[in-house]
This record gives C-alpha cells, sequence and structure tokens, in this order.
C-alpha cells in the first residue's frame, strides 16, 4: 500500500473531495433553484450564459488575451447559438458533480466532469477559485480509488465487478 492509499490520506481525499462537492453543490443549486434560477433553467434559461460568453469575448482582444482565438470561435459559433442548452446543462452538471462528489458516488465521473467544466471556465477567461479546484480535481484524481474510500463506490465498484465477472465481461 503505498502513502497515498493509507488509511489517514484515504481521510484526507475524503475530506477534500467532499469540500469541492459543496463548492459545485453550492453553485449548482444556486443556478437550479435559487434565484437566478431563471436565467439558467426557468423561462430566460441562456441569459446567463449569454451574458458570461459575451463577456468573455471582451476579452479576446489586446496583445495578450485572456481567451485564445479558437475558444472565442467556439464561443461565438457554438456556445452562444445554443446558450440555453448550455444553461440546462451547466446548472445541472454543476449540481450532479456536487451531488457525485459529496456522496463519493461515480467519482472518477464526478471528477472529469468538474475538470472539464473547470477548464471551459479558465479557456473562457474566468479565473476565480477555478485554478484551486483544478489542482484539487487533478489530486484526486491521482489518488485513485483512495479518493473514494470512504463513499458509495466503495460498495457499488465491487458489485459492478462482480457482476460483470458473473456475465462473463471483463
Amino acid at each position: 500500500m503505498s502513502w497515498r492509499e493509507s488509511r489517514f490520506m484515504q481521510v484526507v481525499w475524503t475530506v477534500i473531495r467532499v469540500y469541492i462537492g459543496w463548492e459545485w453543490l453550492s453553485a449548482g443549486i444556486s443556478k437550479t433553484f435559487g434565484a437566478s434560477a431563471a436565467a439558467w433553467v426557468g423561462p430566460n434559461a441562456g441569459a446567463a450564459v449569454t451574458g458570461f460568453l459575451q463577456g468573455a469575448l471582451t476579452k479576446t482582444g489586446g496583445q495578450h488575451p485572456d481567451v485564445s482565438w479558437w475558444y472565442a470561435s467556439f464561443i461565438q459559433n457554438i456556445a452562444l447559438p445554443n446558450a440555453k442548452v448550455f444553461g440546462y446543462v451547466i446548472a445541472w452538471g454543476e449540481l450532479l458533480v456536487g451531488l457525485g462528489l459529496i456522496l463519493g458516488c461515480f467519482t472518477t465521473i464526478a471528477l472529469l466532469a468538474a475538470v472539464f467544466l473547470n477548464m471551459s471556465y479558465l479557456l473562457a477567461g474566468a479565473v476565480s477559485t477555478n485554478p484551486m479546484l483544478l489542482f484539487w480535481e487533478a489530486l484526486l484524481l491521482w489518488a485513485g480509488a483512495a479518493a473514494y474510500y470512504w463513499g458509495v463506490d466503495r460498495i457499488l465498484i465491487p458489485q459492478w465487478k462482480k457482476r460483470r465477472l458473473k456475465q462473463g465481461i471483463a
């Protein structure tokens, strides 16, 4: 057993995982059920995404732009025309990532989704807490199974493996 899989580190990974999960869950709840929900998933779905992305497009100029030309092209040609869809995906995605991390359920999938969301925000020029969260998410991915030892995955994954072996699927 390596040091990253020790009981002490399993507790450390769990605390970090739950903290990151809380950050995502609270962001997702505010977008899905909070005061600004109408701009994300309600009657004006897409309004918040449109505002954010238009702000990102203003960061594409100058000698050292915060948003790369290729990401600006993605924003203009794909994200903005589909802002309503992106609003739902972001709001519910953040909520589900948070639940997955707090419960330790589908942990690796939740961490990969969190990394994807953070990278998307960073590429759009939003810094905030994203670099710190991205660091901890990458560290939890590196920790592997120790990151979800204290979670639902600890129970589910052996069951799935057992079922797959019974069915002859390796």
